[in-house]
C-alpha cells in the first residue's frame, strides 16, 4: 500500500508574503496568543536596501559576525531579512523593539529569550529559513518547532532515508513512485527536522524519531516517537507551502491549531 493512500485530510495552507509587508505591522499593540493557538508567519527573503538596512541594524554583535561569515552575498543577505524578521516579530508578542530582544539558549542549544519578563515567559518560538523563504512559528506555553525545504530532485533520497530514517520509514520511501519520491522523503524530513528542533536536539537523533502517517493525519496531528530518552508527546503537522516546497510545525501535547499570519492582512488588524 503507498504511504500517500493513508493521508487525509491536505496539509495546512500557508502563504507566504515579502518581507517588507510585515514591516508594515503596527507595533502599537501587543499581539496576543492563546495557548491553544502556534502562529505562524511565511516570509519571502527579498527586499530593498532599506530592509536590509533595517534589519541589520537590529542584529547583536555575534548575529552580525555570523552574517559576516557567509561567502555569497545572497545567503548574508537572506540570514540578516530572516533574522531581523524574527526579531521584528518578537517585538510584536512582547512590546519590545526589535534591537532590544536578547537571545541565549537551553543547555541543549536551543534559541530562547532571555531575560523576558513573567508575563512573557512562556513565549516560546523557532525559525527556519531556506533558498530565500522562511517560517516563524510562536507558540505560548509549549515549546514549538518548525522546519520548512525546498523539495529538490538532485537528493540521493533512498541513500538517505537509509542513513536517517528509521526501517518503517525507509520502506514508505523505498515503495513510493521514483517521480513522488523526493516529495516523500522531504515530506517525512521536515516533520523530523520540526520534533528534533522543538526538542533542542541535532540530526544524531533523526533515525530515533518516527513518524507514523497511518495514526494520524497532516492536518490533524501525527504523535511521534522520540526515542527513550524524550518524555515529552509530541504532535507534528505539516503544511502546504505551495508548489516545491513543504514545511511542518512540531510542538508538546495534541491541543493545539496552526494560525497561519499574514502580514498584508496583519497590517490592518
Amino acid at each position: 500500500m503507498s504511504l500517500r493512500s493513508v493521508r487525509m485530510p491536505s496539509s495546512i495552507r500557508v502563504e507566504f508574503s515579502p518581507i517588507c509587508e510585515l514591516f508594515k505591522v503596527s507595533v502599537i499593540r501587543r499581539r496576543s496568543l492563546l495557548v491553544s493557538t502556534i502562529d505562524i508567519w511565511p516570509l519571502t527573503l527579498t527586499g530593498e536596501d532599506t530592509e536590509y538596512g533595517r534589519c541589520l541594524d537590529w542584529l547583536d554583535q555575534q548575529e552580525r559576525e555570523r552574517a559576516s561569515r557567509f561567502l555569497r552575498r545572497q545567503d548574508r543577505e537572506r540570514y540578516v531579512l530572516a533574522h531581523g524578521g524574527l526579531r521584528f516579530i518578537l517585538g510584536l508578542y512582547l512590546g519590545l523593539a526589535p534591537a532590544r530582544i536578547e537571545f541565549s539558549s537551553t543547555a541543549t542549544g536551543k534559541p530562547t529569550v532571555a531575560g523576558l519578563r513573567p508575563e512573557h515567559a512562556a513565549l516560546t518560538f523557532n525559525l527556519s529559513h531556506a533558498h530565500g523563504n522562511a517560517m516563524v512559528a510562536i507558540a505560548q506555553g509549549r515549546e514549538v518547532g518548525v522546519d520548512l525545504e525546498l523539495i529538490r530532485e538532485d537528493v540521493e533520497a533512498l541513500k538517505l532515508a537509509e542513513r536517517f530514517f528509521s526501517d518503517r520509514e525507509q520502506q514508505h520511501v523505498r515503495s513510493t513512485a521514483p517521480e513522488s519520491r523526493s516529495r516523500e522523503f522531504f515530506h517525512y524530513w521536515v516533520a523530523k527536522e520540526a520534533v528534533l528542533k522543538a526538542e533542542g536536539v541535532g540530526l544524531a537523533s533523526l533515525q530515533a524519531c518516527e513518524i507514523d502517517w497511518s495514526s494520524g493525519s497532516d492536518r490533524d496531528g501525527v504523535p511521534v516517537r522520540l526515542g527513550e530518552y524524550s518524555q515529552q508527546p509530541w504532535v507534528v503537522r505539516t503544511l502546504d507551502c505551495g508548489p516545491g516546497w513543504v514545511g511542518a510545525v512540531a510542538a508538546h501535547g495534541a491541543d493545539w491549531t496552526i494560525n497561519p499570519c499574514n502580514p498584508c492582512a496583519a497590517a490592518t488588524d
